[in-house]
């Protein structure tokens, strides 16, 4: 037994001393430490260090669907505002144009202007799918910030956010007229892009210019709200006021041209029609747009964040560059290559102050929010998101300036799509003035239950050249906006909302000089002009950010 127990022990040892003999000879391997996402709490909740860096990166998103309902109505487009069309006044004898247009008695819509209730959408849908990327990154110099949004739109609805005009309406005689009813759009937009370190702003981002900026609304309100491309630096001081200069880009704020100039005038007795010549050029009729950018836009705020709320003081300056042009080949040197027959180059500017006030008095979270602003020859800063045409321009048919029509769906008589300028024939491109105010209130019923009440007032004033159609076209119109709106929304779940919004809308507008009288119009089966129309919209929304 003595001599079995030595031979084991005996064998143990020396497989122990070759097993140490081959692990001392392998050579030393390590497997590489696991590096786990890490919680970064220097920027807030959600921030996590990218494995590796020093950089907190948080991912976030939103989903949400919605319907709107409104009255549909018929749509009186109007492409005879501010295009040069002829008026036809003062034309005694001329014959009858079939189907409207220039006659004696003033201009009559074309059926191709005219688009009636049936046509058209009471309803439209929309989903929006949002990606966000915000990436920080502590340096000697501050925080280095990248925030990148993206966003995909499916849209259908007439004139609403994301979706295309299609389909069109047939006359009796079975011609295709105009675009009527709707057809899905899908779209994907960077929204935002930008960097930001020691003060410094570059990229696509919200205007420096805007304050309220629809905070509580889904529907948009007038008043400034542009996402444009811009480089802006903001000094902080006095630990709760800033400052900030920005140039932003000119294309984001750039308004429609009009123009009033006819290819046509009567002479002294009214009994013959002579050509307009302007600079030598002539034409059937003369439209205006926009020219080549050569400038951007400068603004500067001033702005005080503290306790009680805020406030915000913002200026800026805008060049609006305009052609006019002969919609014919007419007469005059160059007339075959693109030369314009009168150009224009006018400044803009426009002023705002905003305050917003803490009401936790009354309920923790509530806030009330009020605005003004004033501008000449600078739309934009007036009249509501630029965003809001199709979520951006389509093919170039809307420009960015312009934001949304005056009257959702186009309803009724239209008024002209806003301008920052009206060529008439004194051969200056004449700048309008505006003002715009806003009032938001946002309430907490419950900690879970919120509702906002809001409105704005806006007013477009042409010049006295302009409205009576200098040049022997159409007149353009003053224009006033109303909305006023509330809504409810549950959010059961932080991050995720159920709301309900109303709307009411009034647009108003002065008669067009050179537009026939109520009796000629509806002796063609139109509806006489309606210088006033009441809209109203509801819409239901689903939404979950994270």
């Amino acid at each position: 037994m003595k001599a079995f127990k030595g031979l084991l022990l005996g064998s143990a040892a020396v497989m122990a001393g070759v097993s140490g003999v081959k692990a001392a000879d392998l050579p030393a391997r390590q497997a590489a430490p696991i590096e786990y996402v890490r919680v970064c709490d220097a920027y807030g909740a959600g921030f996590f260090y990218i494995p590796g860096t020093d950089t907190c990166l948080k991912v976030g998103g939103l989903v949400l669907g919605q319907v709107r309902f409104y009255d549909g109505s018929y749509s009186m487009s109007n492409a005879f505002v501010g295009s040069g069309t002829p008026s036809g006044l003062g034309l005694p004898g001329a014959a009858l144009v079939a189907g409207g247009g220039q006659t004696p008695y003033g201009y009559v819509p074309t059926p191709g202007q005219y688009t009636n209730a049936r046509t058209r959408d009471s309803y439209g849908w929309d989903t929006l799918g949002r990606v966000e990327l915000d990436a920080r990154t502590g340096t000697p110099w501050g925080t280095l910030r990248t925030f990148v949004r993206v966003d995909s739109y499916v849209g259908t609805g007439y004139a609403n956010t994301g979706s295309l005009q299609s389909g069109g309406s047939f006359n009796n005689t079975g011609l295709y007229t105009a675009t009527a009813n709707s057809a899905t759009r899908e779209t994907t937009i960077v929204n935002r892009a930008f960097i930001q370190f020691a003060g410094l702003t570059a990229g696509r981002a919200q205007s420096m210019f805007d304050f309220y900026a629809n905070a509580y609304n889904y529907q948009n309100l007038n008043g400034s709200s542009a996402t444009t491309q811009l480089a802006a630096y903001t000094f902080r001081f006095a630990d709760v006021w800033s400052t900030t200069l920005s140039v932003e880009d000119q294309s984001a704020r750039a308004g429609a041209v009009g123009s009033t100039v006819s290819g046509f005038y009567t002479n002294a007795t009214g009994a013959a029609l002579q050509p307009n010549f302007v600079n030598g050029y002539s034409g059937t009729s003369f439209s205006g747009q926009p020219a080549g950018m050569r400038f951007p836009d400068v603004v500067a705020n001033v702005r005080i964040d503290d306790k009680w709320g805020s406030a915000q003081i913002s200026a800026a300056g805008h060049q609006a560059r305009a052609s006019l042009w002969s919609n014919t080949t007419g007469l005059g040197y160059g007339s075959s290559y693109g030369f314009p027959a009168a150009s224009s180059d006018t400044y803009g500017w426009a002023v705002q102050g905003g305050v917003q006030l803490n009401a936790d008095y009354l309920s923790p979270g509530d806030k009330l929010w009020l605005q003004a602003a004033y501008e000449k020859g600078a739309v934009s800063y007036i009249w509501g998101n630029n965003l809001a045409s199709s979520y951006g321009a389509v093919s170039g048919n809307r420009f960015y300036g312009s934001g949304f029509t005056p009257s959702d769906s186009s309803t009724g008589w239209n008024a002209n799509t806003p301008a920052d300028c009206v060529f008439t024939l004194s051969g200056v491109c004449e700048q309008q003035s505006g003002w715009s105010i806003v009032a938001a209130y946002k309430h907490y019923w419950l900690p879970t239950l919120a509702s906002a009440f809001f409105g704005s007032y806006a007013k477009i004033n042409y010049s006295y050249n302009a409205l009576q159609g200098y040049g022997g076209a159409v007149g353009v119109s003053n224009v006033g906006v109303a909305r006023v709106g509330t809504n409810l929304v549950w959010t059961p779940v932080k991050g995720f909302d159920i709301g309900a919004e109303f709307l009411y809308l009034n647009n108003t507008i002065s008669r067009p000089v050179g537009l026939a009288s109520d009796a000629v119009l509806q002796s063609y089966g139109l509806p006489g002009f309606r210088g006033t129309q009441n809209m109203y919209e509801g819409r239901v929304r689903v939404q979950r950010a994270f």
